[in-house]
């Protein structure tokens, strides 16, 4: 392997850099101030870091290209090694960008949702690349990266935002007796992360048969697209143990 470094490489190389660096600067410059859709706007903001880490491991394959003067391959090695030794040393900082767009994605969570999460509740007031900011009652603001999210997550009605209700029905077999079934509904409902703790579901017996109960349902939120995700988890939860079937 022939490595070639001398003064006018290594000042190529910088003045390549730099040039790129101020380019890449002036076009983010130039997109933050372009007006577009919000929602649009957010999803291409979670995606541009991304661009921007493939321009700069092309900059470095190229770096390499001329630094090293023998065939592709033996560059295109050299290039594998070091995106590894990147990717090592930079995990620590892409989970949170992974996490943040998953979560953005999924659209669990937004501004201005209060949630509780390991001991600390308020609201978000900010959702970034890599992490959030809770404000807290008190007023002290928090900052948590994406990536210590987890199923511990429960999203809270705002004081000031009304709760919104869905009924429904369902039909379960009878594994257990009445009262146990509607502990077990209930339970599952408000292990949902999308249910409100504030207002407890209401689970009304309606009739039975010889192997079915049948229930109507009325469960809370602060959004409709919620709804779906609590009766998906409630399903989920009562399969394992139960026939059921949601009307």
């Amino acid at each position: 392997m022939k490595i070639v470094i001398s003064e006018i490489i290594i000042v190529k190389l910088i003045l390549v850099g730099l040039v790129l660096f101020a380019v890449l600067w002036l076009l983010k410059f130039t997109w933050k101030n372009t007006p577009i859709r919000k929602t649009l706007k957010a999803k291409l903001n979670a995606i541009i870091p991304f661009v921007e880490a493939l321009i700069w491991l092309g900059f470095i394959l190229w770096c390499i290209r001329q630094l090293i003067r023998d065939d592709l391959w033996t560059s295109i090695g050299v290039f594998a090694v070091v995106v590894v030794v990147l990717t090592l040393l930079t995990w620590f900082v892409a989970r949170d960008y992974f996490a943040g767009i998953l979560l953005k994605s999924d659209g669990t969570i937004k501004i201005n949702d209060w949630i509780r999460i390991k001991g600390v509740e308020g609201k978000i007031t900010q959702m970034g690349q890599r992490s959030m900011l809770i404000t807290s009652n008190s007023g002290e603001t928090i900052n948590i990266p994406y990536n210590t999210l987890s199923d511990e997550i429960s999203i809270k009605p705002n004081p000031s935002e009304k709760l919104i209700s869905h009924t429904f029905e369902l039909k379960i077999s009878k594994q257990m007796d009445l009262d146990s079934s509607i502990h077990r509904i209930r339970k599952s409902i408000l292990n949902a992360p999308w249910a409100s703790i504030k207002k407890v579901p209401e689970v009304k017996f309606l009739n039975d048969t010889v192997d079915l109960y049948h229930f109507e349902i009325t469960i809370y939120s602060i959004r409709l697209l919620y709804f779906q995700k609590i009766k998906d988890l409630l399903r989920s939860n009562l399969s394992k143990t139960h026939q059921v079937d949601l009307l």
